[in-house]
């Protein structure tokens, strides 16, 4: 059964504004706030922008080749197996962890009144852990049940998440603004941290996390009408809709900030109820009567994204098994076209997120380093795909295509790199969980065992993962040894990712194989 072309441009670009509007607008200005200060609101220019760059690239890969699951997919006809399965397990990973840590977002706000749901840090209670569970079983649903009901859903939800965090913004701007609070001279100025703080921000505060979501239309590629016209739409318009009500929520936040909450300076910020960043600062500033308005978006924004992130990381586990890394039981669909298989696998595998990482915090964190590294396939792809596929038909075609896939590149890099080496070095332990599940499947599946490996096109990656790894342990950021000054570490990382992409270019895959993978994707509609 083919998956059926169904999603308007307008239900796309909703799907990303939804996504990306999840639950980052309730957290991100507290945590980027600590850890930038005011300069938080530079951290959200450039992480938009960073994202507009890395979006772009995307743009053309899924108007080019509208498949469902796409980045698990795409990789594959560019470098094959085995570097396809290594992103598309990041990928997978990401994506799958996303729903619950929405699921996290509703609970901890919901603490602020029921206390019981939560302990320090967000941690889960068994009370907290039951409701979470209920939580993912509606998510999961409402998936299974039908893409339609899921889009409409999402696009009545959406509306919500657009009204609420502005009015919330602006009443707050409307009562505290002024110049000096915005920038609080009297706690270190502008930029207290300079551009390390910044660059921490990006990463560890959220921003990332929050952008992420306009991969929500490329991964719905494959189900969109005129993919052509609405992919670019929806990728790029949903960054710049979103960015301008982060950087409202953000300079409200500062604003409503007072001496008190300073008083130990911005990393050790001190607000009330911080677990419930929002509403803890609503209760502060006798902004009470905004309460049930913040409580609706609380509940509608992150469970609408746990709505759309569920059927990315199902059609993510869909597209590795159509790769043919995992059992084919996991391109079960229903009658109504979605995936069954991988949402129940996706819910099973997602309530075991709660335990390891408490709060949601500690999700994002981890998260965003794997969601950076997801980005860096995407413009060694472009790249590779020019040569492999020069004539194809290209709706949506970048100029200047080697210098845009570099800074991607670059950018996707650093973005990893800002999250430090604690949370690197346990993405390096997911990787080799990952290997050993793809390798397992090969040696007791006869259907694993005839997907061939593309060894040679890998010979990029190895060095890639390893010399990422050796960088953000010498580096400056998340307990490294700093043994590299900051600064210095930039010029390396831009170095070491123009030697990765020419020795990427160098062995991808002969242009016949690429053909031949590309035959694959039997869901391509045109």
């Amino acid at each position: 059964m083919r998956i059926k072309r169904s999603i308007s441009p307008v239900a796309l670009l909703f799907s990303s504004v939804s996504a990306i509007l999840g639950s980052g607008w309730l957290f991100s200005a507290y945590f980027t706030s600590q850890l930038a200060g005011p300069a938080a609101l530079i951290a959200w220019l450039i992480g938009g922008v960073t994202s507009i760059i890395i979006a772009f690239v995307f743009a053309e890969l899924c108007t080019a080749f509208p498949v469902t699951g796409s980045s698990t997919r795409i990789p594959l006809l560019s470098h094959g197996t085995l570097v396809s399965f290594v992103f598309s397990w990041i990928i997978w990973l990401s994506y799958m962890a996303l729903a619950p840590t929405e699921v996290q977002a509703v609970v901890q706000y919901l603490a602020f009144y029921f206390p019981s749901l939560t302990q320090s840090q967000g941690a889960l209670t068994t009370t907290g852990y039951i409701s979470a569970t209920l939580l993912m079983l509606v998510i999961s649903a409402i998936n299974t049940y039908s893409l339609y009901w899921l889009i409409r859903a999402n696009n009545a939800l959406t509306y919500l998440k657009l009204i609420i965090p502005i009015i919330i913004a602006i009443t707050i701007l409307i009562h505290f603004h002024q110049p000096a609070h915005l920038v609080h001279p009297e706690a270190g100025g502008v930029s207290p941290f300079g551009m390390h703080g910044i660059f921490a921000a990006i990463t560890s505060g959220g921003i990332v996390f929050a952008f992420t979501g306009f991969k929500q239309a490329a991964e719905l590629a494959g189900e969109a009408k005129n993919p052509a016209k609405a992919l670019p739409i929806a990728i790029i318009g949903s960054i710049v809709i979103c960015l301008i009500i982060f950087l409202l929520l953000q300079a409200a936040f500062l604003t409503s900030m007072n001496a008190d909450n300073l008083a130990h300076g911005w990393h050790h910020l001190d607000l009330s109820g911080a677990t419930s960043p929002l509403a803890a600062t609503l209760q502060q500033d006798h902004l009470t009567t905004l309460l049930p308005l913040l409580y609706i978006g609380a509940l509608a924004g992150p469970l609408a994204s746990g709505l759309m992130y569920c059927s990315s990381s199902s059609r993510s586990l869909f597209g590795m098994s159509k790769n043919g890394y995992l059992p084919i039981s996991l391109q079960r669909i229903t009658a109504q076209g979605n995936p069954i298989t991988a949402i129940m696998v996706n819910f099973a595998v997602g309530m075991l997120m709660f335990a390891p990482l408490p709060g949601w915090e500690k999700m994002v964190g981890f998260l965003s380093s794997l969601m950076s590294l997801t980005y860096a396939i995407a413009p060694i792809a472009l790249l590779a795909l020019r040569r492999q596929m020069p004539d194809i038909k290209r709706p949506f075609k970048l100029p200047f295509t080697p210098v845009w896939a570099w800074l991607a590149f670059y950018i996707a890099t650093l973005m990893s790199y800002w999250s430090g080496w604690e949370t690197i070095s346990k993405i390096s332990i997911a990787l080799i969980a990952g290997l050993i599940l793809f390798f397992g499947y090969r040696l007791f599946s006869p259907r694993g065992r005839s997907c061939k490996i593309d060894w040679k096109e890998s010979t990029w990656l190895w060095p890639y993962l390893l010399g990422l790894t050796l960088i953000s342990y010498l580096g400056n950021f998340g307990h490294s040894k700093h043994i590299l000054p900051f600064g210095i570490d930039f010029i390396v990382i831009g170095i070491f990712c123009a030697l990765i992409m020419m020795l990427a270019l160098r062995f991808r895959l002969p242009n016949a194989n690429t053909q031949h993978y590309v035959t694959t994707l039997t869901e391509v509609t045109g």
